[in-house]
């Protein structure tokens, strides 16, 4: 152990920086600390509960991390996470030979970097009761506090703290009853978030915890165990009876399993699972840390919480190691723990929902600074009314009491509750539509958001392809040959060939486009139905074949429809009489008995691999042992250069070019035929590239995949709401643009330019590259060169889409001509160039290098970004990359897929939200059940619905608060306040029923361009706060002086002259103040009901128009039509008809300007008092700086300038000199411009046709 007193670790699953600092218990400090507890009260303690040094500071001393009894752990920022009892001080063996704290989940056994027989025969006791210790129970459990514990942890909450203190200052004032009923409302809102977080704790917990008897291998022998009982390395039987939900990560042996991961991925088709082989390095080499692995890695790997749909038995690898002869002794499907508990992907998932990360967002800062604003407002009325109080002769007891009576109206205990209660609204009402959330605090964050990214195939795409036929390409002729539509026509063109191999269409022996078709796939079968890729579930079903599967084998077997196959009288093959699993497809063509077709045996399958692109197969046909066919798909790019040169088509590029511009998917097939296999080889030592090369061009798939319904009109309402679009897709991305237009995500008039890379090599000259410019975080660490060695380089040339005359300067990114004398072609660029009616279709090609070479900070690149709409064969890492550049530049970024594939990307984006049937999936923090991208406005518009909102509830309470407020300096001017029954009226029947019912407003139908603001301190929030402030205080000032006048007005007087605090409460000023406040209260709430643009108007909320309706109606009775009881029950007297009358106006007139002003006038009145603040600011600088200038610099004109911030520095002044005034605008029009904080905002401005670019 570390023999300093601290450390840092960085969680990588968790994402997160941690500090430990090493500590041991001071008893002297302990004994001080719990002396001042007593001493206090208990209030030391409840303090401690908010600021939790006080106790590290009184009771521990630090010390070496090795010899601590305690550890503090902290974030990143010094921010106080836990402190951890040091239980276990150094467990025995070899499980870490590290000095320092290493997380668990990063742990790997230093046998799984030899053989895989090394694993075998299972972990010794010792080594199990080591693990224990360590890795502690395979089982998520959460600890479920008791109602006391809770109930403990709710009122040290400051909020009711505050509430504690704010009913003891109420009982001494003698406001029994209000103090009665908040302290019974606080009751039941305790008991009521109890019950709701015991609910909640108890449904997660039952989510979490699982546990299942599983046959375990130790010391060779095969023993149940209860599932709580493994630890990382154990070997367990998949096959167990009713063994249905994972109970850990770990990774496959022995057999096939299908699984279910949409609770973990979002990836609504389930996952086949395949075993690693004796010879893998697999383990050697994987990443125990990572959040998610790699495609090629997670293959073999189940996670804990997935559903196995299907397990397969075959012969384990135990029994090959011992030379078992009992084949069916060792039928198995075995797999070995990798991760358990709370570091297994499912605890992942499970500390994501506990422990949502907390967003910085500038509404919840700007709030709290408020907060203090107001406290601040309090201190001042506290030391005025302390003057005033004093001058009356009024005890200073009496004066301590009212003075902290005044701070709790200032300050509303209820401000924290009403700022959060719209974001709970909106997670419920998406609920309700089934978008699920596990993280609220991202609702208000989509209220923000500026760019959105969307995947193709599945999200903006229907999942199912439709097959058009294949395109065969004749080696004969060296071109392409028809398409054909059906199987029967290439079925009818297979024959037998002089050599006694098959021949079809393709002109080649050994391979036929049939057998690719019908083999070249990696399904599995449930319930005799096939299983896996929509794409390939499609290919089979073309093909016509059948799918069986072998008995205790992986083996797939496809076979030809009755009356298509060979005869097998004389057949030698075995493996026809271990069928034990049958699929037919219906639906497929009719197949001519040409008798040329043989059941086909898939020896080995090489699943898809989104790095690589591509999926290729293995097979051999009944009969023929040492011939095996290889069969490859993939994007056609990839599958060109695995082809030999001789054998692609003369029209490859033109047939491609006319398939993947009309929108259709384009997968290329290939394949070739290996005559026999070396000796000794078996599936294991193959070599995934060497089986993938030297390959024959065979055609390609033609598929249509159709848009869903909803995809156009969202994606035009998010263009016509200004937020950006992006399509990031792995497709080709001419097929990608086309889907793009079909959309309209491209209009039809924007022309699209799209890269081809071309790498060459240099003579270095230097150590480092020329092109290693601005390294990023993305680059590579180690770019360094040795003198005169060739340097790789790159040029990108970026071509016109549907093929005109035109390119892009690589420098300048603007459209030029290819010919410069082609006066149509340079027409055509000058006038895009002045437009900006072009944009940019991204390769994931252009993409990665873009990144290797460090050039992801140059001025070209955010260029790209900003004119990039579509981003095209991006691999996993690539879209989160994309993510991340697009965050640098300033935008607010959502991300919407359905995928595996997308589980980084939608991570790491602001708003990540996944399309599945899951209720909640730790793939992103939005999952939505409705299957279209619909739910991306449904959740942009909450999110604006809920920032609204929150502003709206902040600025009536604040507004509340400054009524209440006012009313009680302006009473105790003669020592006089409100009664309790006044108090518990405004309080619990006005403030509280408006509150919760003006939340209830639903999102607005459409989204508009502007977004809602973030900030309380913008021009526009301050000038409707403080507006409505004035106008609320100046006419209870003016409705005081007003009343003082009237020749009935009786002045407050003590009932026993020589005590002052015997003044009664209950007087002419006290009824007229609360009169007219009463109605203030209510048309407050009114004014501040925001309806369009991001909530409906204020009177589609009936229950809301319901309860005000209701107030005025009974404010108005007890003005107009004095009723005896209430006048008693809230301390009014009678006043004057006439003066009833006149406080109706005065009520009417408030009400009307405060209306006028928040409607008309204060968004009239922002900008322009904003101009007046930027000039002031303006001139104050230009003062400052005048010393500083040379003469000749004071001499020239104040006129100022909106200076763009160039890529190159990250300066800029929003104003500065110019030479002339006819080089800038106005002063005044330049006022109004408002600094742009945001890069890409900066860059719209400079881009030609920038502010039509959404």
């Amino acid at each position: 152990m570390s023999a300093c007193g601290e450390q840092e670790a960085y969680l990588v699953q968790d994402d997160i920086l941690v500090r430990f600092h090493g500590y041991k218990r001071s008893v002297p400090g302990n004994v001080l600390y719990w002396a001042l507890v007593v001493c206090t009260g208990g209030i030391l303690h409840v303090v401690n509960s908010w600021f939790n040094f006080i106790n590290i500071w009184f009771t521990l001393k630090r010390t070496s991390i090795d010899k601590a009894d305690y550890i503090h752990v902290l974030d990143d920022r010094n921010k106080y996470l836990d402190v951890v009892v040091v239980r276990v001080k150094r467990i025995e063996g070899d499980l870490f030979n590290a000095e320092k704290f290493v997380p668990i989940s990063e742990w790997k056994d230093p046998n799984w970097s030899h053989s895989l027989s090394s694993v075998f025969p299972g972990l010794s006791d010792n080594t199990v009761e080591q693990r224990k210790k360590l890795f502690g129970q395979c089982i998520i459990d959460i600890q479920e506090k008791s109602y006391l514990r809770l109930l403990y942890e709710e009122i040290v909450n400051p909020f009711y703290i505050f509430q504690i203190a704010s009913i003891i200052i109420w009982c001494f004032e003698q406001y029994y009853y209000y103090a009665c009923a908040i302290f019974a409302i606080s009751a039941i809102s305790i008991g009521a978030t109890l019950i709701s977080t015991k609910r909640t704790m108890r449904k997660i917990r039952e989510m979490a915890m699982h546990t299942c008897p599983v046959t375990v291998l130790r010391q060779g022998i095969w023993t149940e165990v209860q599932s709580s009982e493994l630890v990382p390395g154990d070997i367990f039987d998949l096959g167990s009876p009713n063994f249905s939900t994972l109970p850990c990560d770990a990774v496959l042996f022995g057999g096939d399993c299908i699984v279910n991961e949409s609770m973990l991925t979002g990836e609504s088709t389930p996952e086949s699972k395949y075993p690693l082989g004796l010879d893998s390095d697999l383990l050697r080499n994987i990443d125990m840390a990572a959040h998610t692995f790699k495609p090629s890695v997670s293959r073999h790997i189940i996670f804990a919480g997935t559903e196995l749909v299907r397990v397969r038995k075959t012969k384990s690898m135990y029994g090959l190691l011992n030379n078992s002869a009992d084949g069916h002794a060792n039928m198995r499907a075995m797999a070995m723990v990798l991760r358990t508990g709370f570091s297994s992907t499912k605890g992942s998932l499970v500390r994501s929902i506990l422990f949502p990360r907390s967003t910085k967002f500038q509404f919840y800062r700007d709030a709290f600074r408020f907060v203090g604003v107001l406290a601040f407002i309090a201190v001042i009325g506290f030391t005025a009314n302390t003057i005033n109080l004093h001058r009356l002769g009024v005890s200073v007891s009496a004066i301590a009491k009212k003075a902290l009576d005044l701070i709790t109206v200032i300050v509303p205990p209820a401000l924290p509750a009403s700022m959060s209660i719209g974001m709970s609204f909106a997670a419920k009402r998406l609920r309700k539509q089934g978008i699920f959330c596990i993280s609220p605090s991202r609702i208000n964050v989509a209220s923000k958001v500026a760019v959105m990214c969307f995947d193709k195939t599945g999200t903006l795409t229907e999942d199912g392809l439709d097959l058009l036929g294949v395109h065969v390409a004749n080696q004969s002729t060296g071109a392409f040959a028809q398409m054909y539509s059906g199987s029967k026509e290439i079925t009818s063109s297979v024959k037998k060939a002089q050599d006694g191999n098959i021949i079809d269409c393709v002109g080649k022996t050994g391979i036929t486009v049939i057998n690719a078709l019908a083999t070249c796939h990696s399904l599995r079968l449930v319930n005799n139905t096939p299983i896996g890729d929509p794409l390939e579930v499609r290919m089979l079903e073309f093909s016509g074949w059948e799918m069986e599967e072998v008995s205790g084998s992986l083996e797939i077997v496809v076979r030809p429809p009755p009356g298509a196959e060979l005869s097998l009288e004389n057949s030698s093959d075995v493996f026809n009489d271990k069928i034990n699993h049958k699929m037919h497809i219906s639906g497929g063509a009719a197949l001519l008995a040409t008798g040329c077709l043989n059941s086909i045996r898939i020896l080995k399958t090489f699943d898809f691999a989104p790095e690589l692109r591509r999926a290729s197969v293995l097979v051999q046909q009944q009969g023929a042992h040492n011939n095996i066919e290889a069969y490859v798909k993939g994007a056609p790019e990839v599958i060109r250069t695995l082809c030999r040169p001789l054998t692609i088509p003369s029209d490859y590029t033109r047939i491609l070019e006319e398939y993947t511009q009309q929108g259709y998917r384009v997968i290329g097939l290939a394949g070739k035929h290996m005559s026999h296999m070396p000796a000794g080889t078996t599936d294991e030592m193959l070599v995934r590239g060497s089986v993938e090369s030297d390959l024959v061009f065979m055609g390609f798939l033609v598929f249509e995949n159709r848009l869903k319904q909803t995809t156009a009109p969202i994606l035009n309402e998010l263009r016509q709401a200004k937020v950006r679009v992006i399509m990031c897709t792995g497709d080709n991305p001419l097929t990608a643009v086309n889907v793009a237009r079909e959309c309209s995500l491209i209009q039809q008039d924007v022309h699209v330019f799209v890269p081809e890379v071309l790498e060459t090599e240099c003579l270095g000259l230097d150590k480092q590259p020329a092109a290693n410019l601005d390294s990023n975080k993305h680059g590579d660490a180690n770019n360094s060169f040795e003198l005169g060695q060739r340097l790789p380089t790159f040029n990108i040339i970026w071509k016109e889409s549907t093929g005109k005359q035109i390119m892009l300067d690589s420098e300048a990114m603007v459209p030029v001509a290819k010919d410069y004398t082609d006066t149509e072609a340079a027409s055509l660029a000058e006038e895009l160039s002045r437009s900006g009616r072009y944009c940019i279709a991204v390769t994931g090609d252009a993409f990665g290098l873009f990144m290797k070479h460090g050039l992801g900070s140059t001025a070209i690149w955010k260029h790209i970004l900003m004119r990039g709409l579509v981003y095209a064969r991006m691999s996993p890492e690539q879209k989160a990359a994309l993510v991340e550049q697009l965050q640098e530049l300033g935008y607010i970024t959502g991300f919407c897929g359905d995928g595996a594939n997308d589980c980084t990307a939608l991570k790491t984006a602001d708003i990540g939200i996944s399309l599945s049937e899951a209720e909640a999936s730790v793939a992103a923090p939005f999952t939505s059940r409705i299957t279209d991208i619909s739910c991306v406005t449904r959740v942009l518009k909450e999110g604006r619905c809920s920032i609204s909102t929150s502003f709206a509830c902040f600025k009536y309470m604040a507004l509340y608060s400054m009524i209440q407020f006012t009313s009680c300096c302006l009473l105790y001017i003669y020592n006089v306040n409100l009664t309790d029954g006044q108090f518990l009226y405004v309080d619990l029947f006005t403030i509280l029923p408006i509150t919760m019912c003006m939340n209830q407003t639903k999102p607005f139908r459409t989204l508009v361009p502007k977004r809602p603001s973030a900030s309380l301190i913008s021009k526009k929030v301050l000038t409707s706060l403080i507006g409505n402030i004035l106008l609320i205080v100046g006419f209870q000032v003016a409705v005081y002086f007003i009343t003082e006048a009237q020749s009935w007005y009786h002045r407050p007087e003590p009932a026993d002259p020589g005590d002052p605090d015997s003044t009664p409460l209950q007087g002419d000023i006290n009824t007229s103040i609360y009169l007219f406040s009463s109605f203030q209260y209510l048309f407050t709430g009114i004014v501040f009901s925001i309806g369009p643009p991001y909530r409906q108007a204020a009177i589609s909320n009936y229950i809301y128009v319901a309860v005000v309706i209701v107030l005025l109606l009974f404010d108005l009775w007890v003005l107009l039509v004095p009723v005896k009881g209430f006048f008693s029950l809230f301390g009014l007297v009678h006043v004057e008809t006439s003066w009833r009358f006149v406080i109706l106006g005065m009520v009417a007139a408030n009400f009307v300007l405060c209306y006028a002003g928040e409607r008309f006038v204060f968004p009239w009145l922002a900008p322009r008092l904003a101009k007046i603040f930027r000039f002031v600011k303006l001139i104050y600088s230009r003062t400052l700086s005048r010393g500083r200038k040379q003469q000749q610099q004071l001499q020239q004109p104040l006129i100022a300038s909106n200076v763009l911030k160039t890529a190159e520095n990250g300066r800029y002044n929003s104003y500065s000199i110019c030479n002339s005034e006819s080089e800038c605008p106005r002063l005044w029009e330049r006022l109004g411009q408002r600094e742009n904080r945001r890069e890409y905002k900066l860059f719209l401005q400079k881009m030609a046709g920038g502010s039509d670019w959404y």
